[in-house]
């Protein structure tokens, strides 16, 4: 396959007004952002979780009898270090699709801590009618010392932490994995590789939206 024809298509395909880039790009960040996180904040990712739900009525008490409670906002990526710290990572491919309300649920999920997350992520699975793939989440997270299989928070509570992975970095007070860095990360850690080497250059390039 000729990978230079792929990210130029790409490239061409993401300046289209109705076309989503994030749902296509986002596997592809999510298979090297275990190692990219390790390197980026110098300790080591356990493990990485896409798309976790966290229960509305968690984050927003006053909807705990409605019949909203059990809905859920979805974080890009959950992830877990060797120390048992909680990190959630809000992915955009365009800087302006940044939303208000997305940085306020991770603002409440990091207020109310990971226990009561994770204890929520439970109540959605009884109230659940995909039960198999919430039981696959919950033994994911079971791996990840944080819930036993009866729905019992065994972690640490520590401070989540929440991470931006976007093109620029706008607000010097957040955390934030740009485009560059990871355009760099890539190249210096795959040098002889095709696939890496263009996908490195289409992110220098995506890097200005």
């Amino acid at each position: 396959m000729n990978w230079n024809e792929y990210f130029e298509m790409m490239k061409d395909w993401k300046k289209l007004p109705a076309y989503k880039a994030e749902p296509r790009i986002d596997s592809l960040v999510g298979f090297y952002l275990k190692d990219a996180l390790t390197d980026f904040l110098g300790v080591e990712i356990i493990g990485i979780i896409p798309e976790l739900p966290i229960r509305l009525a968690t984050v927003k008490p006053q909807h705990e009898s409605t019949n909203y409670a059990d809905r859920s906002y979805k974080v890009d990526f959950y992830a877990v270090d060797e120390n048992s710290k909680d990190y959630l990572i809000e992915f955009k491919t365009d800087s302006g699709s940044r939303r208000i309300k997305q940085d306020d649920y991770l603002r409440e999920a990091q207020q109310v801590g990971i226990k009561k997350v994770i204890e929520g992520i439970f109540k959605i699975y009884q109230a659940s009618s995909y039960k198999r793939k919430y039981e696959h989440l919950i033994k994911k997270l079971n791996e990840f010392q944080k819930i036993d299989l009866n729905g019992k928070f065994i972690g640490i509570e520590k401070k989540i932490e929440i991470i931006y992975f976007q093109p620029k970095t706008h607000n010097e007070d957040e955390r934030c994995i740009d485009f560059k860095w990871f355009s760099n990360w890539l190249s210096e850690k795959y040098p002889n590789t095709e696939f890496e080497m263009e996908f490195s250059k289409a992110l220098r390039i995506w890097g200005n939206d």
